[in-house]
């Protein structure tokens, strides 16, 4: 997240941010939670007692859930490696964290929300800026926001970019929004009906330096970013 404020012409103050999967290691809108409001979704409840410790972060803001594609309860595994906790591990990902890492798994049941429902009856606002970690569950979740009007679609997204990146950017193009570069295994999105202006040079030269980015002898993405 370090290079928002350079690469978009944008005021980040008085925003909604919204951080799904903000672990021990560390979360993504430290930079911004001093002037906007920032709101935190995280299922795992050892990270989720961590972020109330956390001196700069509004208690009130943190919510120990999951989120999914439906409102409810749900299976939530937890796993030994931080950071990597899900709803849905995908086969390379189980695997790797087995076999690379060590990895051990446990089950337990979390509550869990939709986006929609999460904007709409918990926070009263919509969010501007989405940052999307949950470990290989993103593409339920950006199948949800095809019935959302454009008005509560987020501004700019920041996703992982995992191993089914191929389908997430699908809908991700899909749902209207433009990838405007890539930071080691995140991918920074506007959407296509925002009128922002951007650092162009920046991004052309963020956009050179990870030209692809390769995970355990595995390709998940190859920069394909407008801004070369």
């Amino acid at each position: 997240m370090e290079y928002i404020k350079q690469v978009y012409n944008y005021k980040f103050e008085n925003l909604n941010f919204l951080e799904c999967g903000a672990h021990k290691e560390g979360n993504e809108t430290l930079l911004f939670v001093e002037n906007n409001n920032c709101y935190y979704i995280e299922a795992n409840p050892d990270d989720f007692e961590f972020l109330k410790e956390k001196l700069y972060i509004k208690k009130e803001n943190i919510f120990n859930l999951a989120l999914s594609d439906y409102c409810g309860e749900t299976s939530f595994t937890i796993t030994t490696h931080p950071g990597n906790s899900s709803i849905k591990h995908s086969k390379e990902h189980f695997n790797e964290l087995v076999g690379n890492c060590n990895g051990l798994f446990y089950d337990i049941n979390v509550p869990c929300i939709t986006y929609n429902h999460f904007i709409d009856n918990v926070i009263c606002k919509p969010i501007d800026f989405l940052v999307l970690d949950i470990e290989g569950h993103e593409t339920h979740i950006l199948k949800t926001m095809f019935s959302l009007p454009l008005e509560k679609l987020p501004k700019f997204i920041c996703i992982e970019a995992g191993y089914d990146w191929l389908e997430r950017k699908k809908l991700l193009l899909e749902l209207g929004y433009n990838i405007d570069f890539y930071h080691f295994n995140n991918v920074f999105l506007s959407h296509n009906t925002l009128n922002v202006e951007k650092n162009i040079d920046l991004l052309k030269q963020i956009n050179r330096n990870y030209p692809n980015f390769i995970w355990h002898g595995k390709l998940i993405f190859e920069n394909d970013s407008i801004y070369q």
